[in-house]
């Protein structure tokens, strides 16, 4: 027994070390220009559209769901090519200076405007967002750019010193990240009458773990899960819905539009919030479908039985 707990002892230690070693490339990769990065991200994404990318399977099923097979291999290279950008822009922001960064993510005046005015009215906001280009400067400028005090909602991940080094990362700039147990304390503490307006953020684009809790509708034309947690909360607290979209404007260079979803939810049926925000994103993808996380696994469940499907109201389509 003794002798399994010392190789258990060992194994861990032996993870540590990988960790921080991984950590430390990652950084050191990041101090390199920004132009380099993206020469290098333009490499390995020629190199995967020769020998088959990073989940390649769930990439092109994913593509085919939505688009068919006709433009398949334009589609699936625009996708590695933004993923890699993303991936490599992603490790830059260890060590990049928050100024070079900021400069980078432009937001609408018209945005920050309605953003201002919901802040001054003492509101709280749910802040609807995606996995839409590069979702990670966004996250981290946020904060730099609103009044509201942010907060964005995560999964902690398994290896605690990446976990410390991420979420360090990311809250440089102001924002809170909480992970997804505790959010309900946060939110309770925090999201009160009277208190400080707080914007939350809130990533609904991926797939529920439970498909009999989820809400299920239509998304880009396929049955689709989608969390119902964003318009429960904007209901429970009282909340305005705003959406938030993230577009490329350049390599390495982004805009940021908050478009109002809903001001009060109380009154509204229940999916209305959800199906707007819905509409958002998948105008989004339509306009530039290589910027979406088409690598994760969005449709892997199947409806249940029992299980209704709503219908859509505000439902954008490739023929709309």
């Amino acid at each position: 027994m003794l002798d399994g707990m010392g190789v258990s002892l060992k194994m861990i230690e032996m993870n540590k070390i990988r960790s921080r070693i991984l950590l430390r490339l990652m950084q050191g990769f990041g101090m390199q220009p920004w132009w380099m990065l993206h020469f290098e991200a333009s490499v390995i994404a020629g190199f995967m559209a020769i020998v088959g990318g990073y989940r390649k399977g769930v990439v092109l099923g994913n593509l085919i769901k939505v688009f068919g097979s006709e433009n398949i291999q334009t589609l699936s290279k625009g996708f590695y090519k933004n993923f890699c950008d993303i991936t490599l822009e992603s490790m830059k922001l260890f060590s990049a200076k928050d100024h070079s960064i900021i400069s980078r993510v432009e937001y609408s005046e018209e945005g920050v405007t309605l953003m201002n005015r919901l802040h001054k009215e003492g509101r709280h906001v749910i802040l609807v967002g995606a996995h839409m280009a590069n979702w990670e400067m966004y996250a981290m400028t946020l904060s730099r750019v609103i009044k509201h005090k942010t907060m964005a909602l995560y999964k902690k991940l398994s290896d605690p010193i990446m976990d410390d080094a991420m979420r360090k990362s990311r809250q440089r700039m102001g924002l809170e990240m909480i992970e997804i147990e505790e959010c309900k304390t946060w939110m309770d503490n925090h999201v009160s009458v009277g208190g400080e307006p707080v914007a939350v953020g809130f990533g609904f684009d991926q797939s529920p773990q439970d498909p009999k809790r989820a809400w299920w509708t239509t998304f880009l034309g396929v049955e689709t899960p989608v969390y119902f947690g964003a318009e429960q909360w904007a209901n429970t607290y009282d909340a305005a819905v705003v959406y938030g979209a993230v577009r490329r404007t350049g390599r390495g260079r982004y805009r940021v539009e908050f478009r109002l979803v809903e001001e009060h939810v109380k009154a509204l049926n229940k999916g209305h919030v959800l199906d707007k925000c819905l509409g958002e994103l998948e105008e989004e993808i339509l306009n530039a479908p290589s910027d979406w996380l088409w690598s994760h696994k969005r449709w892997k469940h199947q409806m249940p039985e029992g299980i209704q499907l709503q219908k859509r109201m505000f439902e954008r389509t490739l023929e709309s």
